[in-house]
């Protein structure tokens, strides 16, 4: 295989703008490259192990000046693979703390990504029914979802609150939650998903309350120089999903009380989820264009764009 040779230098002369620094809740980003959160599952018995900690600062020291490690289940019905790491203990804290330091010596900022997959959970690797805001079928559970209740909601949204807590002990400068893929979050904001007629339906105030809480609570327990970013992903080509005009609505409510210091846009969902791991055929920057959306939605919120930008002249 021939090599070209004809690409420029990566450095700040010829990318100046990816290569320049920014500020991000009071924290310093020595770039704009960010390495996103994906599932390794490398876990051990649900702890993160050496495997984790060579990964994870091999990507600090390429330069990154960010890292969003895999997410965490913030709930046991949230689990949905056995490599998945463990929450509900404080156990796993110093396991974290070996990561943090490490990323931090090589010079890059770390957040842990916070998840629940609500309706499209597994109860055979989480043990556990599926909870979702209204009993929808899931994805990869034949048993559907229960339809959860308002000391379940509040369970969940605890949850949320004591892996941002547990994250910040641990030295993570933030947490992004996940509210993509057609996940929990997503379920409650999407009307499809959510037909219910209390508080946490109907009216977007309502729909948005469940992210809304688990965001105002997490700063006030991790303090305002903390980092909370948002995960959305584009438009599926699917009706009863949130299109880009309803995302920017949503996220748009969200900076305005100042909530959120970034928001990540990728593709791929339940609906689509060819487009998860995108092939060749796809063309590049696919997370772009809701990008480009969601800039002229927020006065607030960094926006970070994600999928398939695979070149520094892309991104």
């Amino acid at each position: 295989m021939q090599l070209n040779n004809d690409q420029p230098e990566l450095n700040n002369e010829n990318f100046p703008r990816l290569f320049s620094p920014i500020d991000l809740c009071g924290h310093s980003l020595r770039n704009r490259i960010v390495f996103g959160a994906h599932t390794a599952n490398m876990s051990e018995q649900g702890l993160p192990g050496e495997r984790h900690l060579a990964y994870y600062r091999e990507r600090a020291l390429g330069g990154a000046a960010m890292l969003v490690i895999e997410p965490i289940p913030v709930h046991p019905a949230a689990v949905l693979t056995r490599g998945n790491f463990r929450n509900s203990t404080d156990e796993v804290i110093p396991h974290f703390r070996k990561i943090t330091d490490a990323v931090h010596e090589e010079g890059a900022l770390i957040l842990q990504q916070l998840y629940h997959v609500g309706q499209h959970g597994d109860s055979d690797n989480s043990y556990h029914a599926n909870w979702s805001p209204s009993g929808m079928p899931s994805y990869h559970d034949s048993d559907g979802s229960h339809t959860m209740n308002e000391t379940e909601i509040e369970e969940t949204i605890e949850g949320f609150v004591q892996a941002a807590r547990r994250c910040s002990d641990a030295g993570f400068d933030g947490v992004e939650v996940w509210a993509a893929y057609h996940g929990m979050v997503d379920q409650f904001w999407t009307p499809w998903s959510n037909q219910r007629t209390d508080r946490w339906g109907g009216s977007l105030e309502n729909r948005t309350r469940f992210s809304r809480e688990i965001i105002t609570r997490i700063r006030k327990i991790c303090g305002d120089d903390f980092i909370v970013g948002i995960a959305v992903n584009d438009e599926p080509d699917f009706e009863v999903a949130l299109q880009r005009e309803s995302i920017a609505e949503i996220i748009a409510l969200h900076d305005r009380d100042h909530l959120l210091d970034y928001v990540t846009c990728g593709t791929g969902s339940y609906f689509d989820f060819y487009k998860l791991m995108p092939t060749f055929l796809y063309p590049e920057r696919l997370g772009a264009e809701l990008a480009e959306v969601l800039k002229g939605a927020v006065t607030h919120a960094l926006v970070i764009a994600e999928s398939h930008i695979r070149t520094p002249e892309n991104a």
